[in-house]
């Protein structure tokens, strides 16, 4: 997934202004930490369960009243886009670079198991992203940008696997490996199929091996 933190920018002061202007920055700085608190609840409760968090339900458990979500955010895609971007940067740290050299049977479980993290800890936004997609340009761009950041991923870390063939055949055997890998597989082998993590993710090994192996 994508986006950045909204950036303060203090108004410029001098000697005989910073009386005047001290107001104004501190309700800059205080919308600004309501917006983050707004933003950090609606993530909480998607995380805690809850598949569509009202603004109500947000102003209850955040103490930031209705009037004011409404005026921090111009409309719900605005918080919805706003908690994407957050989410981003709360599992930044989990977005790590895997070697394209050692054994294969290393490789491919080293990227299952980083996908397996990953995908646990999007999952409640993700499905949120999924749903309000089609009728939300921003979240499809953010949802277009994580599939390619995954599907490059496995492109480098199956570099010599897939250079082993060409054309046409190299493009098939990448986007069986990206279906195999996806978080919608995930998505359905830990809801549906209702796997533990730990055999979505000895499941997934196997289906990479195999779609490799042939």
């Amino acid at each position: 997934m994508s986006g950045k933190d909204d950036a303060i920018h203090p108004l410029p002061t001098t000697g005989t202004d910073v009386d005047v202007e001290e107001p104004t920055d501190g309700r800059v700085r205080r919308a600004t930490r309501s917006r983050q608190l707004v933003v950090e609840t609606f993530l909480d409760l998607l995380i805690e369960g809850e598949p569509q968090p009202t603004a109500q339900q947000v102003s209850t458990r955040s103490g930031v009243s209705m009037r004011s979500i409404f005026r921090l955010f111009d409309d719900v895609e605005a918080m919805h886009t706003a908690a994407i971007a957050t989410q981003i940067s709360r599992i930044r740290h989990l977005l790590v670079e895997l070697s394209p050299d050692g054994p294969l049977d290393g490789r491919i479980a080293a990227l299952v198991d980083s996908r397996a993290e990953i995908f646990e800890a999007i999952s409640p936004v993700r499905r949120m992203a999924v749903r309000l997609a089609p009728t939300s340009r921003p979240i499809r761009t953010d949802l277009d940008r994580s599939n390619d950041y995954f599907r490059s991923q496995l492109e480098h870390t199956l570099s010599s696997e897939l250079s082993a063939t060409s054309g046409r055949t190299r493009r098939e055997l990448l986007d069986a490996l990206d279906v195999v890998t996806s978080w919608e597989t995930w998505e359905r082998l830990r809801t549906a199929q209702d796997l533990s993590v730990a055999q979505a993710t000895q499941l997934v090994i196997g289906l990479v091996a195999r779609t490799l192996r042939g």
